[in-house]
């Protein structure tokens, strides 16, 4: 569990979160526009989702230490790569005699695919799937500890990112980051595990003899393919509103600054929202991992998809003081169910035999989404110089997944 969890922490430089210190930094070294940036790593996003299904086969196929240390790997070179990203860009402009700008978005577009697909892609999926083999009827409570840690490890990363660079340059930060990875691929193969059957254990440390007829326990789990996987609705359902998750927090956290000044708030105000948010989802992550042990994940996806639509809702009358705090409630619930609806899904649902597969078709869907969110957001500021739309848009379509939930049985109980 501790492991998983330092290895989730350590995808932070290829999450959003991660990239984000760093935006102003390129814009200005590779003399980028901000909308141009914003493509170059919605190409590199969308590229890296469209083959996460087939590295979740191959974790399937290897187990996680040697996944984790192949994607520890290629993050460490990119950050590496990224810190040198200007005079990479500088050679190939007077190499090729095409513009500095022009490749200078090319180089960004292939290096963050190999940001995204190493880091938010590859090593966070691993990372999560070792604790979900590990246990099996205090899955829930394993993935409540691992997601507090997570939770804050994310909130203050942004900060720690921000002290490297302000103490050296943002350069050397990125070669920082890089050396601080090298140093847990060593920590990944000392300490990755595939699952417990291979140290001759099994899972939760122990079998409970009053367990073995229950359906929910591993031992008697029907173990799904993937193909399996995607002919039955609760895949689908689930998958697409964590994807709606990733789609409207990651289009909502870009243009933050934007969408609270459309409604007249200061930019204190904007950046005030996540600290009230992250209490909120700390707290629901807590209580929902601990219960997710004892209830339906249907239940909680209900919950989930309700802290949904109060965010969207928050951003479509976010102009009315009370969509503030709407919006602030709604990004809490959804963000801590998020961590443990994403987890404790897939295993539960269909097995952990072919786990690397499925779980990382849903984290394509997911990378996807989570790609194309600023550019839809940005687009209708353009538009109609509001983001109330996007908020009507989101409420419709979080009222959809809702319906279709109502049939989100747990396949293994069928």
């Amino acid at each position: 569990m501790i492991a998983g969890t330092i290895g989730v922490l350590f995808s932070i430089p290829g999450q959003t979160v991660g990239v984000s210190v760093f935006t102003d930094y390129l814009i200005e070294s590779l003399q980028l526009s901000r909308d141009a940036l914003s493509m170059a790593y919605l190409i590199g996003t969308v590229g890296s989702s469209l083959i996460l299904t087939y590295a979740g086969k191959i974790y399937d196929k290897n187990g996680a230490r040697f996944t984790a240390m192949i994607a520890a790997s290629a993050l460490a070179i990119t950050l590496f790569l990224f810190s040198y990203s200007n005079p990479i860009t500088t050679s190939l402009a007077k190499a090729t005699g095409i513009g500095f700008s022009t490749v200078s978005f090319i180089t960004l577009s292939i290096l963050f695919f190999f940001l995204r697909f190493s880091g938010q892609g590859v090593l966070s999926l691993t990372s999560r799937n070792l604790i979900m083999k590990w246990f099996d009827q205090k899955r829930g409570l394993a993935n409540s500890i691992s997601s507090a840690f997570q939770s804050f490890g994310f909130a203050v990363s942004p900060l720690f990112i921000a002290l490297l660079i302000g103490n050296f340059s943002w350069t050397e930060a990125y070669q920082i980051l890089g050396m601080l990875t090298v140093l847990f691929l060593i920590f990944a193969f000392i300490f990755y595990r595939d699952n417990p059957e291979e140290c001759g254990l099994v899972p939760d440390g122990k079998i409970n003899n009053s367990l073995k007829k229950n359906k929910n326990t591993s031992l008697n789990k029907k173990q799904y393919t993937l193909a399996e996987a995607r002919k039955t609705w609760v895949f689908w359902v689930f998958a697409l509103s964590l994807s709606f998750n990733a789609f409207f927090i990651t289009g909502f956290t870009f243009n933050v600054v934007s969408v609270f000044e459309s409604c007249g708030y200061s930019e204190q105000k904007a950046l005030a929202v996540f600290v009230p948010a992250s209490i909120i989802s700390i707290i629901t992550a807590l209580v929902g991992n601990i219960i997710s042990d004892y209830v339906k994940l249907q239940k909680l996806l209900f919950v989930f998809l309700i802290g949904c639509l109060l965010s969207t809702l928050g951003v479509a009358i976010l102009h009315y003081e009370i969509g503030y705090y709407v919006l602030i409630l709604g990004n809490g619930i959804m963000g801590g169910l998020f961590s443990v609806l994403a987890a404790i899904s897939w295993p539960r649902f269909f097995g952990r035999q072919h786990l690397g597969a499925i779980s990382g078709l849903s984290m394509s869907l997911i990378v996807f989404s989570s790609a194309i969110a600023p550019l839809f957001f940005s687009r209708i500021f353009t538009l109609t110089q509001s983001y109330n739309l996007a908020g009507i848009i989101g409420t419709v379509a979080v009222l959809i997944l809702l319906l279709f939930a109502i049939k989100a049985k747990n396949p293994q109980l069928q």
